[in-house]
């Protein structure tokens, strides 16, 4: 091991421990409405981005630990080591395979040189995920940049060329469950988008403001349970129908109480729970749950080549009941949501995704 660690580090990750978020570094040329990033983008004390001997550091003890999947992130990780061409970057992407990862993905924004493209260690990736947020450039440039819907398209055709493994990655704003002049949803026109686009894969994320942090700065694009749910059925019906020719990852978010309480250990999918993730920022904060992002809240701080539990209030576990299976415990602080309790943002029902059919299995507890 690289990082002296704490016991009960070691102790929490000792069995689930799958996938690691490595946010590579706090600077993005982009400035979206919904991101969740905004505070770490905007401002940093020091650390704006993780040292490569850290990088690799981290992700060697991870691996160690049983993590099989490494996501490079940011901000926007195509920045990272820009300044030296992407060295950093394209040496971590080959470190990280040769440490053993089984999948090893970036997720992107896009506006990258399309050079970087043709680089042979970017080409030991896995996957690409590019993020877009709507079919049109009407649609997806006032929330992500004007020009952005473009170049992001452009790219996406160029890696498709060179044979690239390609996801898209599209928030559910209020656009995307309006309907166009012909009665098509914008968030069915997305899906259809991504399948002419020849994309392997497409992935939703939800904006709701649900009591967590990211609703104060996450923007006003965000819709309700109500719209939602109307949304969700009609398009879940047709990914069970199977009328798209690529799997569909959508969230649910949300279950009556009525259906929780009769599948708890499938509907009470948690990451903190489970100890399946790590999610790693340049400021040394390791945390778990993707809702914490923006705050002090976490379970470890990594320095001086240790890493040291979080015995602090800040500590993202303190409320969590890790024995029991319950709604999204962050999301269920302040339950305004009638007949229905959230569930976890990542948990996306038959969702074909490499840790949770691969190594989870979790699809098996839908009729324990």
């Amino acid at each position: 091991m690289n990082y002296q660690m704490d016991q009960k580090f070691k102790d929490y990750y000792k069995k689930n421990l799958r996938q690691v978020f490595l946010y590579l570094v706090d600077d993005c040329n982009l400035r979206c409405v919904q991101c969740l990033y905004k505070l770490e983008i905007g401002f940093q004390v020091k650390k704006k981005e993780i040292d490569i001997k850290d990088a690799v550091n981290l992700i060697s003890d991870f691996r160690e630990m049983g993590a099989v999947k490494l996501t490079l992130m940011g901000g926007e990780p195509t920045l990272y080591g820009i300044k030296e061409n992407n060295e950093p970057l394209l040496y971590l992407i080959k470190k990280a395979k040769e440490l053993g990862y089984e999948y090893v993905r970036i997720d992107t924004n896009g506006q990258f040189n399309s050079e970087l493209l043709d680089k042979p260690e970017f080409k030991m990736l896995d996957e690409i995920t590019f993020s877009l947020d709507g079919p049109t450039k009407e649609i997806n440039d006032p929330i992500r940049g004007y020009g952005s819907f473009e170049k992001c398209v452009k790219n996406i055709k160029r890696a498709k060329e060179l044979g690239y493994n390609i996801d898209i990655t599209s928030c559910i704003s209020k656009s995307m469950i309006k309907r166009d002049e012909y009665g098509n949803l914008y968030l069915d026109r997305m899906i259809k988008f991504a399948e002419d686009l020849g994309i392997e894969r497409i992935n939703f994320h939800d904006l709701f403001k649900s009591g967590v942090p990211r609703d104060y700065f996450s923007g006003d694009i965000d819709i309700t349970i109500d719209e939602w749910f109307n949304v969700w059925e009609e398009i879940q019906n047709k990914v069970e129908g199977n009328e798209y020719s690529i799997p569909v990852r959508i969230p649910q978010s949300f279950t009556t109480k009525e259906e929780f309480e009769k599948n708890p250990k499938y509907y009470g999918y948690c990451s903190c729970k489970l100890g399946e993730r790590a999610l790693v920022h340049p400021n040394g904060i390791i945390r778990v749950c993707s809702l914490m992002i923006g705050t002090p809240y976490g379970i470890a701080k990594y320095y001086d080549n240790k890493i040291e539990w979080d015995n602090s209030p800040t500590n993202e576990l303190l409320d969590h009941d890790m024995n029991a299976d319950t709604p999204c415990t962050n999301q269920n602080k302040r339950n305004k949501f009638g007949k229905f309790v959230p569930t976890c943002v990542s948990f996306k029902p038959k969702q074909n995704e490499f840790i949770w059919q691969n190594k989870l299995e979790w699809e098996t507890r839908k009729d324990i």
